[in-house]
């Protein structure tokens, strides 16, 4: 960046076009041995920046403002501000809806200012406003997002001591996209329900959810001050920004950064648990990678799934965790299996790119006698570990990048593997699971809908329909009840002609016209 040829970007033009933290996180999360390739200046064309103290068109030092981009800075806004924002927006939008208040307790708690409801061996959260089911008793992801937490504030307390900011950034993204791609996710059903006063799993979702909000903007602090600060003034204060809280004789802190900085509970960490849902995310990579591959959309329900692994401790966890596995990728059945040996095989050849320089004058015993070890031996190299092997009486060392692994897949199955575990997907498509996944398509048209209708979460609503399709026309008859209780629907009515806004749309391989009538 130069003065002299416009380059340079001042602080001023950042700041406001690319947002201050934006700008902290993207420094903290680099490693300071390599240079950040912070944005560009564009100096032919001027901007009007708005800020907080009104609009301006020259920096202090005098120099027109110029437009300002940052490749970095979009990515930073893409991974971790949007997504944790919509963590928080999704907790607000249910929660106003829903009437739910946390009480003075649990607000007290997840700011620090009184002991962990988990202490002494007691889990239970009490107070009017909020329910009394206790962190062991809630279900397994609820317990699982706690732990995952803790083990945050652990990496928090473990690098920032040493200056390895950029570690801690790492892993906070990592949890965010586990809270905001897993967790609520797969949660949203539990906030969906009808309001009921009984219903513990919905509250305690909501007092699972609201912790992990507001301890989490207590552990980001340093690295998103302003974010962080509005969503604990909105959910611990009850505030907006510059609003003064009316809640008279509290003792909670009037700013996040005036909370005690989070410290582990141990009580709530749970290794094993990490663990298992670790294994199983890895399944449902796996499968994600699958189904994109062999152009199967997630919304296309699929049959069965097997699944082996190297050791019984990760395929217990696999097994533990089938349904919840069954459900991220629309998969009927999920099956163990001691070995894949009859939906996939491996050969393996040697590279002889790497391996010439290394071992020139055993290329012709390699050639011949590599491709004999087998996948017995030679299965670590696919999971990106060495192997070292003797080979008529030559020690030979190789890398994964020494061999070439080929796969030879059976009839109607696709499969993969990493880190030791295996899975293969049935590609086979029966009429009942093609009709199934055009009722998923059929429910996304209508939530497009709704959102393209500004409704909101609670307002019902009437489908109608255009199709002269019949297998279109059996899908609707056969799943309506499962559309009506995605989309908040009282009717769907098949008529004989569509309005004439109304938008063609594909479901599945039929085509039909959707839209929606709001009840008032």
């Amino acid at each position: 960046m130069h003065k002299s040829d416009g380059t340079a970007i001042w602080f001023e033009e950042a700041a406001e076009q690319l947002g201050v933290d934006t700008m902290r996180w993207m420094y903290l999360q680099q490693n300071p041995a390599a240079d950040l390739r912070f944005g560009t200046r564009h100096p032919h064309e001027p901007v009007t920046l708005q800020t907080a103290d009104g609009p301006i068109e020259k920096t202090k030092e005098g120099v027109p403002t110029a437009k300002v981009t940052s490749s970095p800075a979009d990515e930073t806004r893409r991974r971790i501000l949007i997504p944790l924002w919509n963590c928080y927006k999704f907790f607000v939008d249910y929660a106003i809806a829903d009437g739910f208040v946390p009480s003075d307790e649990l607000r007290a708690r997840v700011a620090g200012t009184c002991a962990s409801a988990s202490s002494g061996g007691q889990n239970t959260i009490t107070g009017k406003a909020s329910g009394t089911l206790s962190v062991s008793d809630r279900p397994e992801i609820d317990r699982w997002i706690l732990s995952n937490l803790q083990s945050l504030i652990e990496v928090a307390h473990r690098e920032f001591p040493e200056y390895n900011v950029a570690a801690f950034c790492s892993a906070a993204a990592g949890f965010v996209d586990d809270l905001s791609n897993w967790y609520i996710r797969r949660n949203r059903r539990r906030f969906w329900r009808s309001k009921d006063a009984s219903d513990a799993d919905k509250m305690a979702a909501y007092e699972t959810l609201y912790e992990v909000l507001v301890v989490l903007s207590r552990l980001l602090a340093p690295c998103i001050p302003f974010l962080t600060e509005r969503m604990y003034q909105n959910l611990v204060l009850g505030t907006q920004p510059g609003e003064t809280s009316d809640r008279s004789g509290e003792t909670l802190p009037e700013s996040v950064h005036l909370c005690d900085y989070p410290t582990a509970d141990s009580a709530l960490l749970d290794a094993a648990l990490n663990q298992r849902m670790a294994a199983a995310q890895r399944v449902v990579k796996l499968g994600h990678k699958l189904r994109e591959e062999s152009d199967l959309r997630v919304r296309q329900p699929l049959a069965e799934l097997q699944f082996a692994a190297a050791d019984a401790e990760t395929a217990d966890a696999i097994a533990h965790l089938a349904d919840v596995i069954a459900e991220e990728l629309n998969i009927k059945q999920i099956t163990r299996q001691e070995n894949l040996d009859d939906k996939v095989r491996y050969s393996y050849k040697p590279n002889l790119k790497t391996l010439g320089p290394k071992y020139g004058k055993l290329l012709g015993i390699l050639r011949t006698k590599l491709p004999e070890l087998g996948d017995e031996v030679l299965s670590p190299l696919r999971r990106g570990d060495s192997v070292s092997v003797e080979i008529e009486g030559n020690a030979v060392d190789l890398s994964p990048d020494d061999v070439l692994v080929s796969t030879e897949q059976a009839a109607d199955w696709v499969s993969s593997d990493e880190s030791g575990i295996q899975i293969a997907v049935s590609t086979v498509l029966t009429d009942d699971l093609i009709r199934e996944g055009m009722s998923r398509d059929f429910v996304r048209h209508v939530q497009q809908l709704r959102k393209d209708a500004n409704l909101h979460i609670q307002d019902r609503i009437r489908v109608e329909f255009h199709s002269e399709e019949n297998m279109l026309q059996a899908m609707v008859a056969e799943w309506s009840d499962y559309i009506r209780g995605e989309t908040l629907a009282d009717d769907i009515t098949l008529v004989d002609a569509p309005p004439d806004d109304a938008k063609s749309v594909s479901v599945g391989d039929s085509r039909c016209t959707i839209w929606i009538i709001r009840y008032t």
